[in-house]
């Protein structure tokens, strides 16, 4: 009589079974976590673009005609007025908002120059992006210069120089 050799060289459908539910289990219960994290990276991103909205904005007013600009149109000495405006389809030109339309808007042009971008004729561009879905990255110009940074519907605070 022959001897039947077992050559058994696989996993069973019960155990490949028991593997993919011990993973979906995993994934479960770590995916509210994950989602966190990727919640807390975009907020990150968003503050981080807003640093850096900022810092060429305080380089654009570096430049005397520029600041000028500013200095005339700031809204007050506090807040100030809304420069642009950050969302996740792109940012939007909002300064001046009021007054003589023959001013040279010498500030967008430094702040174009410093942040390496360009406004289209509608004053928008697409090179910043909010990261967070429904979040607005606010910066404004007061009359002394001063540059500030607000995050709303999402965001995490502001940041002010």
């Amino acid at each position: 009589m022959k001897e039947l050799k077992s050559n058994n060289k696989g996993f069973s459908l019960v155990e490949l079974i028991v593997v993919v539910l011990i993973m979906a289990i995993i994934a479960v219960a770590l995916a509210p976590q994950v989602l966190k994290w990727v919640n807390n990276s975009r907020i990150s991103a968003d503050q981080n673009t807003m640093q850096q909205v900022i810092s060429n904005f305080q380089t654009a007013l570096s430049n005397e005609a520029a600041y000028g600009d500013a200095k005339a149109n700031g809204a007050n000495e506090n807040k100030g007025q809304l420069a642009l405006e950050i969302t996740s389809t792109g940012a939007e030109w909002k300064f001046p908002s009021a007054g003589d339309a023959a001013i040279k808007d010498k500030l967008k042009d430094k702040f174009a120059e410093y942040a390496g971008t360009s406004f289209n004729s509608s004053g928008k561009t697409e090179d910043f992006k909010s990261k967070v879905a429904n979040n607005t990255i606010s910066i404004y110009v007061n009359q002394k210069g001063k540059v500030t940074g607000e995050q709303s519907n999402g965001g995490a605070g502001s940041i002010d120089d």
